[in-house]
């Protein structure tokens, strides 16, 4: 793949940051249970506290980060 210009990759870099200013500007409705129903901006109904987004897992420890493994060897007898 060829290197990309200077000139390039600031019009994608730019591209990108517009994008990601984006993301907030999405026209969302949300009903709630009790019959009420909210339509505007999907970063205002965050700021509200009708929507939350969802929290980063933490990686599972494996073998290389210092998490035990046990090993089985045996019968499993109820």
């Amino acid at each position: 793949m060829a290197r990309l210009s200077k000139e390039e990759r600031a019009e994608l870099e730019a591209r990108l940051a517009e994008d990601d200013e984006d993301d907030g500007d999405d026209e969302v409705t949300i009903s709630r249970g009790d019959g009420t129903s909210f339509t505007g901006k999907f970063r205002r109904a965050l700021q509200l506290g009708y929507v939350t987004l969802p929290e980063a897992k933490a990686p599972a420890k494996g073998k290389d980060e210092g998490g035990e493994v046990k090993r089985f060897s045996g019968r499993r007898v109820s």
